[in-house]
């Protein structure tokens, strides 16, 4: 994030271990958010959401490694947009970092779609498009005050999604064990099932799951608070990408063991996890589910609001965004009341989407699948080619490694749904037209663009 007090000169404590990096990542990514995607990717692939989420892990590994790679070149950037911006062209730097802002716009719309969803699934008589408009605007007055979460509160909160998942885990095992579900705790089709498989299908939902590995992406942004950074983030960024990947695998499997005629008989997929809980005998644990889900949703919606509304702030500052308009402070709260605003407004959209989680989710992939490709092509181009570090075990880690990352990005992101590639690439057709106004037809270097 943009430093706002940058009359001042800080230094920030170096206090993370692995461990707690560790911990940090997987806390960023929701752990429950294996929950929000079960019903439409359970149906969607045919009963195969583990293979799905598998395919995602393998590909998600290769990325990992390309930050871990990227992170001891700039151990205080943290950013794939300073990544590529220094290792490949400013110009392209600029325009990757304009594509991953569409993700930090998007994603409140999502969380605020999937409370609308949920509490609807409570009480009927709340339209969907309602709860997001009284959500959307409780968290825009929320912002606006400046009013910050408590990590305490926080840390409850994700310690409530980790234990609501190995709770599930193990009602599950308790259930399939006493001939429920499947039947057995090992069953070879509930990651493929030749009957059902679709490529297609399985790799879009991959193409989505994405999204929900930007845990190793945020762990980069904490390098200047770790101690011996130059040690320890690469094996953080391994840890979650592969901490997190297991955990939704075998969350995923054991869902699908418990019901695995779910893809046929799920009613509502977008809130398919509360038509699992009666299946198992377990009906309270949708009471249980509702609620540590809604406030992770919230709290989600919460930081991505602020977050993205600093980012706003810090360009409109700098004279990246109209100034007069993005720079501007309330002058009662001191916060960027006008981007709070209009990312509210943006997040709004969810309304239109009340009926269709998996296009929303879609939106919120191309941004990331483009981001964590340039990342790959910044080992490339900073090791390979700049610093020409070649043959050998240099030419397989700094060429081979990071090309199998952008090939299985480049097949993950054939298969995002059109609408979302389509807005994507208006969004980047516009930062196109923006960015060659702002450099007088790219003769100059792009203006300075900070994505932590």
């Amino acid at each position: 994030m943009t430093d706002l007090n940058q009359g001042q000169e800080t230094t920030l404590k170096r206090t993370l271990s692995l461990p707690l990096l560790i911990m940090f990542g997987l806390a960023y990514l929701a752990p429950t958010v294996v929950f929000n995607y079960y019903g439409i990717f359970t149906q969607s692939t045919g009963g195969m959401y583990t293979l799905s989420l598998a395919i995602t892990t393998v590909v998600m590994f290769f990325t990992a490694y390309s930050y871990t790679q990227m992170v001891k070149v700039y151990p205080s950037a943290g950013s794939a947009y300073t990544y590529v911006n220094r290792s490949v062209q400013p110009h392209i730097g600029f325009l990757s970092g304009w594509v991953m802002l569409l993700d930090y716009l998007l994603l409140p719309m999502v969380c605020y779609l999937l409370l609308g969803i949920y509490i609807n699934e409570f009480f009927p008589v709340l339209p969907v498009w309602l709860i997001v408009i009284i959500v959307a605007a409780i968290g825009m007055v929320i912002n606006i005050i400046g009013m910050k979460t408590a990590s305490m509160i926080d840390t409850v909160i994700i310690s409530a999604q980790i234990g609501f998942t190995l709770l599930l885990i193990i009602l599950v095992a308790k259930y399939v064990s006493g001939g429920g579900g499947a039947g057995t705790l090992l069953d070879a089709t509930a990651v493929f099932n030749p009957d059902t498989f679709v490529a297609k299908n399985t790799l879009a939902a991959s193409a989505i799951l994405c999204v929900s590995f930007v845990g190793f992406d945020a762990v980069t942004t904490m390098a200047e608070e770790t101690k011996n950074p130059e040690k320890v983030m690469g094996k953080a960024i391994m840890g979650v990408a592969l901490g997190a990947g297991i955990l939704f695998m075998v969350t995923a499997y054991f869902c699908q063991i418990a019901w695995p005629q779910a893809y046929l008989e799920v009613k509502n997929p977008d809130a398919g996890i509360f038509e699992l809980f009666p299946q198992m005998g377990a009906s309270w644990m949708g009471n249980v589910f509702f609620i540590v889900d809604n406030c992770a949703s919230f709290i989600c919606a919460m930081a991505g609001m602020g977050a993205v509304s600093r980012i706003l702030y810090g360009m409109g500052r700098d004279n990246i965004l109209p100034k007069k308009f993005f720079g501007k402070l309330s002058k009662r709260f001191q916060t960027p009341a006008n981007n709070i605003i209009l990312t509210t407004l943006i997040a709004l959209t969810a309304i239109f989407y009340q009926d269709n989680l998996f296009g929303a989710a879609s939106l919120v992939s191309f941004g990331a699948v483009i981001g964590f490709f340039m990342v790959n092509m910044s080992v490339v181009g900073h090791y390979f080619v700049k610093t020409k570090q070649r043959g050998g075990i240099r030419t397989f880690k700094y060429l081979i490694m990071p090309g199998i990352g952008m090939t299985t990005l480049v097949f993950v992101f054939w298969y995002i749904e059109t609408p979302a590639k389509i807005l994507g690439c208006i969004w980047l057709a516009i930062g196109i037209v923006y960015l060659a106004i702002k450099t007088r037809f790219f003769r100059e270097l792009p203006p300075e663009m900070t994505l932590d």
